[in-house]
């Protein structure tokens, strides 16, 4: 075997996974089309999703990487879904912002996506049916809670019917050497987040904060001397080259989005739950709902309290708990919950991101 046989070999397996791209599109077609006559389920499917990369992920023995894996089925899922019905996403724009890699990442390729902002004119897309589903930061890893979305919940009927957790990776982009930099734009949080890099390596260049890291990244590519603080997807529409990469001062910076829209996902085996309640006004309310969860084998990640607005000194608390809604014990539990409390709303139940 020379060269060319192996390299004739290899075309024709792309050959065979080319043919067989175009059988399951066409398998995907019926089943979208027996969607539709039979008025049942959505072409957006997380629990079947999330069902097919984790039976591939296991069943890779040879070493593949498993993020390419994903990043190729991902964008195989997205067209096939595209050839059911083109999926509108809106996401806190502008175009190249973080918002906008979570949901190219979740969605592959193949949707439609919708720039918003601020973050609550999501809600509002996807309530008037202008998007199919929204992508919204609920929460950093280093920041906390994104309090305006935490109050939009309160009173949005949408759901959550995902969740995607995406690495902050902040980049100095620039068009030049960097000493020839004399000033660097970008929003204030990767100002922050990128303090030491930019003490040991930029010290004494101008700093100027603007609206988000796709808008410095859109002034670097044009402004002699300028530079930007922004992700790899900005560097790549707005054609700046990164400079220096991962300049970030802590590397497992993370931001949580969910995915929104009108229904909440089918059981995948690993999943969770998102609940707001409101407890009585009485010693040891909120002792009782979380033994109610220890009680019934539930693990509670997340525990976050905003004011009512109904009454002073009155709060709302969100949970997030591992389970789906459909679970014995999670049914038991919100049976439960709901006898203590004097206000109980499922905010979404969905699959694991991680």
């Amino acid at each position: 075997m020379n060269l060319a046989d192996y390299r004739n070999q290899i075309d024709q397996i792309d050959d065979q996974i080319l043919d067989l791209l175009f059988q399951r599109a066409r398998i995907a077609k019926k089943v979208g089309d027996l969607k539709e006559s039979a008025k049942t389920g959505t072409v957006y499917a997380p629990h079947r999703e999330k069902e097919i990369l984790t039976r591939l992920k296991a069943r890779n023995k040879d070493g593949f990487p498993s993020i390419a894996l994903e990043k190729i089925y991902k964008e195989i899922i997205s067209a096939c879904r595209f050839l059911e019905k083109p999926l509108r996403i809106a996401y806190l724009g502008p175009v190249g912002s973080f918002g906008h890699a979570a949901s190219l990442r979740h969605f592959g390729g193949s949707a439609n996506f919708i720039p918003q902002s601020p973050q609550t004119d999501i809600f509002v897309e996807v309530e008037a049916s202008r998007a199919d589903y929204g992508v919204v930061a609920i929460e950093n890893s280093t920041y906390g809670s994104v309090r305006d979305v935490l109050e939009m919940f309160q009173h949005s009927q949408l759901q959550i019917c995902a969740e995607i957790f995406l690495p902050i990776d902040h980049n100095l982009l620039a068009n030049f050497p960097l000493n020839e930099v004399v000033k660097v734009y970008s929003h204030p949080q990767p100002f922050a987040q990128c303090r030491k890099w930019l003490h040991q390596n930029l010290e004494g260049v101008q700093q100027i904060e603007v609206a988000s890291t796709s808008e410095a990244a859109r002034i670097a590519a044009d402004e002699h001397g300028a530079a930007a603080i922004a992700s790899k997807l900005a560097a790549e529409i707005y054609n700046v080259p990164i400079s220096n990469a991962s300049i970030m001062d802590d590397p497992s910076n993370t931001t949580r989005f969910l995915v929104i829209g009108w229904h909440a996902a089918e059981r995948s085996g690993n999943d969770r739950t998102s609940i707001l309640f409101a407890i009585k006004d009485k010693v040891g309310a909120l002792y009782e709902v979380l033994r109610v969860l220890e009680r019934n084998g539930i693990n509670m990640s997340r525990i976050e309290s905003l004011p009512a607005r109904t009454k002073a000194w009155e709060y709302v608390f969100f949970v997030d708990f591992d389970g789906h809604a459909e679970d014995e014990n999670v049914r038991t539990a919100l049976d439960e919950i709901e006898e203590l409390c004097v206000l109980v709303k499922i905010l979404g139940v969905y699959p694991c991101a991680a």
